[in-house]
Parts: structure tokens; sequence; C-alpha cells
């Protein structure tokens, strides 16, 4: 098998995986969200700790504000996708917080100087069409969870151009270890705000389950991108919005509306415009480098 086509299947499975967090978040009932991304992220913790002590790599970091700034957003936006799960159908907040790529484009031509090209235009005009068709403002009572689903977007968005910058001085690993050291001591005092709720063994078995999955989608990611480029497999992870669907549906009876349809269908073809545009791209780029 080729090196891309390893990629891109890792990519589909990452992707399932990434479906399955959400899956997992909305089959645990009885637990505040906070004790929910505390287990979540602990385990990340954990791991990346293991393998920055066996590597005796310092963990102390470089860009402490950009690391902060990670931290806290990524914080925020997961809390913010996980009370959306909780409280809205699976396949349409999955598809929601998926704009994130979308308004990152804009973030980084505002405030790191990258170049807004047009199929990112093009994109951004289709993604806003798609969310407005899941939303459906003035069509019914807008369902309010569909809006922190697009906050957790934002702020999605925001974690990515603070990661953007740290890439540049800190290892994966470290990234990692900060923002999860930041989101386990984030939850610590908010779990006590939610009154927090000492788990059955079975909530104890779903909260593993979580970390677990998380865990697993974390190392399948970073398995893929070393066999092909960001630009060659980042639509393969827009299927984790199908599997969502799938799974909302077998799992509990979720139907979306022929609107709900129409506007994954619009955020689809918005990826698609995007990462047609990045490959055009690079590869202009490629051929004038090699004149």
């Amino acid at each position: 098998m080729k090196d891309k086509n390893k990629g891109v299947l890792l990519m589909l499975i990452a992707a399932f995986f990434y479906a399955l967090i959400a899956a997992n978040v909305k089959w645990i009932e009885g637990i505040p969200v906070f004790e929910k991304l505390f287990f979540r992220t602990f385990f990340g913790l954990v791991i990346c700790l293991v393998i920055l002590c066996k590597n005796k790599t310092p963990i102390g970091g470089n860009n402490h504000l950009g690391l902060i700034g990670r931290g806290l957003t990524g914080l925020i936006s997961t809390f913010l996708y996980y009370i959306a799960l909780s409280h809205a159908p699976m396949a349409e907040t999955v598809t929601l917080s998926n704009l994130y790529p979308f308004l990152l484009a804009v973030l980084c031509f505002l405030f790191l100087g990258e170049k807004l090209h047009w199929y990112h235009l093009a994109a951004l005009c289709l993604s806003f069409a798609g969310a407005v068709f899941i939303v459906r403002p003035g069509f019914h009572q807008i369902n309010f969870y569909y809006i922190v689903a697009l906050l957790s977007a934002l702020f999605m968005a925001i974690t990515y151009t603070f990661l953007k910058k740290v890439r540049e001085t800190d290892q994966s690993e470290v990234i990692v270890l900060w923002y999860s050291s930041i989101c386990c001591l984030g939850c610590i005092p908010m779990m006590f705000f939610e009154q927090p709720v000492i788990p059955s063994l079975f909530q104890f078995f779903q909260l593993i389950c979580l970390g677990v999955v998380a865990t697993v989608f974390q190392l399948l990611m970073t398995a893929a991108y070393r066999y092909a480029p960001a630009s060659e497999l980042s639509i393969y992870s827009y299927s984790s919005i199908i599997f969502s669907a799938v799974l909302g549906f077998i799992i509990w009876g979720e139907v979306p509306v022929i609107f709900t349809v129409v506007g994954v269908v619009l955020i689809l073809i918005g990826a698609y415009v995007i990462f047609r545009g990045e490959n055009l791209t690079l590869r202009q780029h490629q051929h004038r480098q090699s004149k």
C-alpha cells in the first residue's frame, strides 16, 4: 500500500474515532461536563508525560503566552462542544463544530498576515449558507445549543491560530502536555462549582472509554500525518460528519431533517473547495520553485 493510501486509511479511521468521542460524550449521562472533560484530557496528560520523560525532553516550553492561549481557548472550545453534544443532535453538532477551518482562514489573514485566497472566500460563503440551513433562524425557535456549537467552532479556530505560532517554537508533545495540563487544572475548580458526581462503576467505565477513544484518535491522527501531508488528508477528516450521523441514527434514532442534510452538503462542498484550492496553490508553488 502506498504511503498516501495508508495516510487516507488512518485518517478515515481517526474520523470514525472522532465520531466515537462525540458518541461517548453523549452516552455518558449524569456526569457534569467539566468532569467528562477532566477524564478526557487526563489520559492525554499521562501519555505525554511518559513520552517526554522517555525522550528526556524539557517540558517547560518556549512560547509560554502562545501555549497558555492555546490551552485556554482549547478548554473553552471543548467545553462548549461537550455542552452542545449533551443537548443537541450529534450530526448537527459535529457538523457545526467542523466549521472551524473556514473561520481559521479568516483569523490567520487578520492576525498572522496569511493570504486569503478566492477559494477561502468561496468556502466561507458555502459554509455560512450550510450553517444557516442547519440552525434555520426564523424557520422556528432556534435551538440554543446550535449556537453553542458555532461558538465552539470559533474558539477552536482561535486555538488553531495559536497553534500555528507555537508549532514554530515547541514540539507537539510539549504543546499537548500544556493543553492537557491547563484543561485538567481548569476543570478541577469548575468540577466543584458544578457539584462533582462520584461515578458509579458503569459511569467510571464510560469515562475510561472516553479517555481511551480520545487517546486512540490522537494517535491515529499523528500516524496519518506521518504518511501524507495535511493538504492531502484534511478533506477525509470531514467523514466524521457522516460517521456521526450514522451513529446518531443507530444509537439514538436521530434522523436529520432535509434542511440539515442540505446544510451538511454545503459545508462538505466548502471543505472540498478549500482542499482543491490549497492543493492547486501548493502545486503552483512547487512548480515555481522547480524553475
